[in-house]
């Protein structure tokens, strides 16, 4: 069997691997031989020792057949180096011998790097912890029933490594607080220099759930083709208690929950599918008629009212749709949309009972993956940091909550549906209208 050990650098792979297997191999198993890097066992198996700190580092391993693959810090790698190096992980000629374990790729890693972003979106976005999921990106596209490779994520904390020293954790004082938070809990959300730093999936994130039907409803999107377009469904709380087996959770009246989502990708970060306004127009109406939906507004980019040469896409749009999707634009203020972000995030008080408690004004549905893999580890504009997160990054999630957020979305309850379903009724028995909803944010 070959195996390759990786780290970015031949000074991390010598200090921290390769010192250590000299100690720890007895030399009646193998030898270790220091021109190649490698560790020779005696039944005709290796353990290469390799290092990838350029880009290009990966190409002389280009004809390599790895049967195991391990990789230290794979964050510190670049998510072009680790995509390469999962090509070459294959049994190939070693099929004679039992491989009920290969080919096997192991990555370990703090939070944090050039590939952090690839890594999310793979394992923290990919499913829940400690359980299989299939790795699409690894697949072969000529086997339709090919799922991919079978991938977990194993989660770790500094309180988890018992070899340790008790004061370890106090080596972390001197570091930014979202670097702490990564080494410590492990958590793949903590970016430094991250736009949304008080966003958390404790805090913001809520079950799957269809919300009811008497609710203020919107939809928001941010528009795109070469990059990918973003929609995201919401609705307006009224004070209501959503009841999973873990936990109960209050979300406050006025508060807004992303409950939906429909993200335009070809399967890539940041590449879009290209799909006509026309397509995705219907797109919208079927999803919205599948769960039974219907908008009270929709808010939409702005540039989808520009015209180049014909219609543009919102008169493509409507068109195609005989007039139901109507939008008004959005806001593009980038300081006025993320000082409104960030104040939604951080919410208001509220006394459920218990006291005065400090609760979100906005919430995210753990269905939105695509609002999750891209909108917590943004990172802020460096020229500008009061505009929020840099454009060039995969924002389009972002914004379009920005717009809907910035749209003073209006909360509506029973009586409010029942009232406007019979005005003429309500006229005839002397009821006044309220002139407006007194929870309108």
């Amino acid at each position: 069997m070959e195996a390759y050990l990786f780290r970015r650098t031949l000074g991390e792979l010598e200090d921290n691997h390769i010192r250590i297997a000299q100690r720890e191999i007895p030399i009646e198993v193998g030898s270790y031989k220091e021109t190649r890097k490698r560790i020779e066992f005696f039944n005709g198996s290796g353990l290469n020792f390799c290092y990838c700190e350029k880009e290009k580092d990966v190409e002389r391993y280009r004809g390599a057949e790895m049967h195991w693959v391990g990789i230290d810090e794979a964050t510190h790698l670049t998510a072009y180096q680790l995509a390469f190096l999962k090509t070459r992980n294959r049994v190939g000629g070693f099929k004679a011998v039992q491989t009920e374990y290969l080919p096997r790729f192991v990555m370990a890693s703090n939070p944090g790097g050039p590939g952090h972003n690839y890594l999310k979106s793979i394992f923290i976005d990919g499913g829940p912890p400690e359980q299989y999921f299939f790795d699409r990106e690894m697949r072969d596209p000529k086997k339709p029933d090919d799922l991919g490779w079978k991938s977990i994520y194993i989660p770790a904390r500094m309180a988890d490594n018992v070899y340790l020293d008790e004061d370890y954790g106090a080596s972390f004082g001197g570091l930014p607080p979202e670097m702490q938070k990564a080494y410590r809990e492990g958590d793949w959300d903590a970016v430094v220099g991250m736009a949304l730093h008080t966003l958390s999936r404790e805090r913001h994130m809520l079950p799957a759930f269809q919300p009811p039907k008497h609710l203020t409803k919107a939809m928001s999107i941010d528009w795109g083709t070469a990059r990918p377009f973003a929609i995201g469904w919401f609705f307006v709380s009224d004070g209501l208690e959503i009841v999973t087996r873990e936990r109960k959770t209050y979300i406050p009246p006025g508060a807004v929950v992303m409950y939906d989502e429909w993200y335009g990708w070809n399967g890539k970060p940041n590449q879009g599918c290209r799909l006509e306004s026309t397509a995705v127009a219907q797109g919208i109406l079927r999803r919205e008629d599948e769960r039974g939906d219907v908008m009270d507004y929709r808010v939409a980019d702005s540039q989808m009212w520009a015209q180049s040469d014909g219609p543009s896409v919102i008169e493509r749009m409507q068109t195609t749709s005989n007039g139901r999707l109507v939008f008004r634009q959005g806001e593009k203020d980038r300081k006025a949309n993320y000082t409104e972000f960030l104040a939604r995030l951080k919410g208001e008080e509220f006394d459920i009972g218990k006291g005065p408690e400090e609760m979100p004004m906005f919430y995210v549905t753990e269905n939105c993956r695509h609002f999750w893999r891209t909108v917590p580890v943004l990172v802020l504009d460096e020229t500008d940091p009061e505009k929020g997160p840099d454009t060039s990054l995969e924002d389009h999630s972002y914004d379009l909550v920005s717009y809907f957020l910035r749209s003073r979305p209006y909360l509506t309850s029973d009586y409010d549906r029942w009232a406007d379903a019979n005005r003429d009724a309500m006229k005839e028995i002397g009821v006044r209208d309220s002139g407006g909803d007194p929870y309108a944010t």
